[in-house]
């Protein structure tokens, strides 16, 4: 989709912090199989598209897979943080998917992940806002227990919980 043509608003309510502000049960993805990198990525910039967040997926893809030329987002311990600014961006979107089985990401500890967010921000948004929903994802991320919670978690909502826990 490239036309500028105004999707339906994700009308779930953000929690307050700035990861779960730009997050909703709809931009939440248990249980992807048989998707590689590239097809995890291209799926969540779906759900920006879906839920009004974007205009424009493929370019939300395109500025993820340019930012993964760059360096790996598999930042280690199973989870993946990629990022991206883009013109088909409308607002921010923090998208998660889980895989049980684990992708080959290229992370830094060489091992497979399993938790993957894709942070998507308009072009003309500010590095600052970026830089903090990075920030705030990787420090929850780092707490094992949050984790596992994230794997065990049965629904959207729980994924949601879970992370609201996590960034108090």
């Amino acid at each position: 989709m490239s036309d500028r043509t105004p999707r339906p608003a994700d009308d779930s309510p953000g929690r307050s912090g700035s990861v779960l502000e730009h997050m909703s049960e709809s931009t939440v993805l248990l249980d992807v199989h048989g998707a590689d990198r590239d097809g995890i990525i291209r799926q969540l910039a779906e759900l920006g598209a879906h839920t009004g967040r974007a205009y424009d997926a493929d370019s939300t893809v395109a500025a993820a897979l340019a930012r993964e030329e760059e360096g790996s987002t598999g930042v280690g311990d199973g989870v993946a943080l990629p990022h991206a600014k883009s013109a088909g961006a409308e607002r921010p979107m923090v998208a998660f998917a889980r895989s049980a089985q684990g992708v080959d990401w290229n992370a830094l500890d060489g091992g497979p992940v399993h938790l993957v967010f894709l942070i998507s921000l308009p072009e003309d948004r500010s590095g600052g806002e970026h830089l903090e929903v990075l920030a705030d994802l990787s420090e929850a991320l780092a707490q094992e227990s949050c984790r596992r919670a994230l794997l065990d978690a049965g629904s959207a909502s729980e994924v949601l919980a879970v992370l609201e826990d996590a960034l108090d």
